[in-house]
């Protein structure tokens, strides 16, 4: 199935880079939520993030012509997305490198993913300890485990978006998960299903 879609999101691109809107319009329909979601976890502002989405969608379209296919449609727009925003905090920020290196500028747990813990009726001690664990984690671990778990990316997609490289991203995965299966004191696969459900 994934298979499927992956070949019919190649296909949708291929579209779109002969000038098909429909086409483009299903690229953004099916990648826009993803882009809202990491987008807003990387800058608390959604005029901020939605105006980036909107100038990464006009440039694939000015440029579609020119475009390469990209193995990883997803890949492709979140490394996008996430070169506009920095690109956007350096601007509003003059002297700053980027929000990479920036302490103060963490990668959320957003409440409202709290309030979808709630609204799938897990029990109020699972939730905390989630939260509790989530928030031990350094941002960049967050970061890590939302781009590997909730998008599916590969290590070297990981490692090309952050710009970290391969053996950063893996470590910091293997610690993030080792912190949260000490934080939850739980099984390998809670801490996996406990992940689902924090960033969906």
């Amino acid at each position: 199935m994934a298979a499927r879609m992956l070949i019919d999101e190649q296909q949708l691109w291929r579209q779109f880079q002969r000038g098909d809107e429909n086409a483009f319009r299903e690229l953004y329909q099916a990648h826009v939520r993803h882009l809202l979601n990491y987008g807003l976890r990387l800058n608390g502002s959604l005029s901020v993030v939605e105006d980036c989405i909107q100038d990464l969608f006009a440039e694939l379209w000015q440029y579609r012509k020119t475009l390469m296919q990209p193995a990883s449609i997803r890949f492709y727009l979140l490394k996008g997305l996430r070169n506009r925003l920095n690109a956007r905090y350096r601007k509003d920020i003059p002297y700053a490198s980027g929000w990479d290196t920036d302490p103060e500028l963490p990668f959320p747990v957003e409440p409202s993913t709290e309030q979808r813990l709630i609204e799938l009726d897990m029990d109020n001690e699972l939730r905390e300890r989630v939260r509790r664990a989530m928030a031990s984690l350094s941002p960049r671990q967050r970061e890590i485990l939302y781009l590997r778990y909730f998008n599916d990316l590969t290590y070297e997609q990981i490692c090309e978006v952050t710009g970290v490289n391969y053996q950063t991203a893996r470590s910091q995965i293997y610690q993030a998960l080792k912190t949260l299966r000490g934080e939850m004191k739980t099984s390998w696969l809670a801490v996996i299903s406990a992940l689902y459900w924090q960033f969906i």
